[in-house]
């Protein structure tokens, strides 16, 4: 048997172990095995590498198991993000109707921002920005909204590899102009993108907050620069009020935000 063919079996034995658990609640070992057709010395030794991995813990009853912290912090990641997209995408197409052009929502992730909602405006047709793609945190409205919010420490960590990055790669901006523009972005409550993803493209790009006033997301729009930035007070507006309405959907109160 190939190595290939013996770690998806692995997996699969692993996933029903996670399933029994998941339906069970806290199980004994015979349990695990009755549950999932495994030999009980096969599931001692399975248990003993999901415990060691994370992905099962030992129940409070002596010789039982549960889903581990790792599984229930992935699985409820998971459910913020479907929250995140159920709650925002009327908010979208109310904001792409409103405004008339191209409309995105991005996540944090590392030292970019992916983009994992768009919908399509009047006009420009051939944005850079695709739905699954991702821009770094300095480039584009949704990417600064959201480096503009990041908590202190995470904002010096990005900030760092920046700087790092910088050094040779000279289409990132130096750390000075980054720190400058994210104390504006902040004190405005919205970002601006002037041309630096697509020539003659322009967008606007506001924050979004969790129930735990985290930052989750940023909601945008772009469009021709004229569009965007020719009546700049009222498309920061609709974006700041999408973004305000996606995020009391999701059940942030601003008098909780610690900022």
């Amino acid at each position: 048997m190939s190595e290939n063919v013996r770690g998806l079996e692995l997996l699969s034995k692993a996933d029903a172990v996670l399933r029994a658990l998941e339906r069970g609640g806290s199980l004994s070992t015979s349990e695990l095995a009755d549950a999932t057709g495994e030999p009980l010395s096969s599931m001692y030794r399975l248990l003993s590498h999901l415990v060691a991995i994370g992905w099962v813990d030992k129940g409070a009853s002596r010789a039982t198991y549960r889903l581990g912290l790792y599984v229930l912090e992935v699985g409820g990641v998971c459910d913020d993000r479907l929250d995140l997209l159920a709650t925002a995408r009327p908010e979208l197409v109310r904001l792409r109707d409103d405004s008339g052009v191209t409309v995105f929502l991005h996540v944090p992730r590392g030292t970019g921002a992916v983009c994992v909602d768009r919908l399509a405006g009047r006009g420009v047709r051939s944005l850079k920005q695709i739905l699954g793609g991702t821009l770094p945190l300095y480039a584009g409205a949704g990417p600064r909204a959201l480096l503009a919010q990041l908590p202190p420490a995470e904002a010096a960590e990005v900030l760092q590899a920046f700087e790092t990055a910088a050094r040779t790669d000279s289409s990132i901006p130096p750390r000075s102009e980054l720190e400058h523009g994210m104390r504006r972005d902040a004190a405005r409550g919205y970002a601006v993108s002037d041309g630096d993803v697509t020539p003659g493209v322009a967008a606007l790009g506001a924050p979004v907050f969790d129930h735990r006033g985290e930052l989750t997301a940023a909601i945008s729009i772009s469009g021709i620069r004229q569009q965007i930035l020719g009546d700049e007070s009222e498309m920061s507006r609709l974006v700041t009020t999408a973004a305000q309405r996606v995020s009391a959907g999701l059940g942030f109160r601003p008098q909780e935000e610690s900022r």
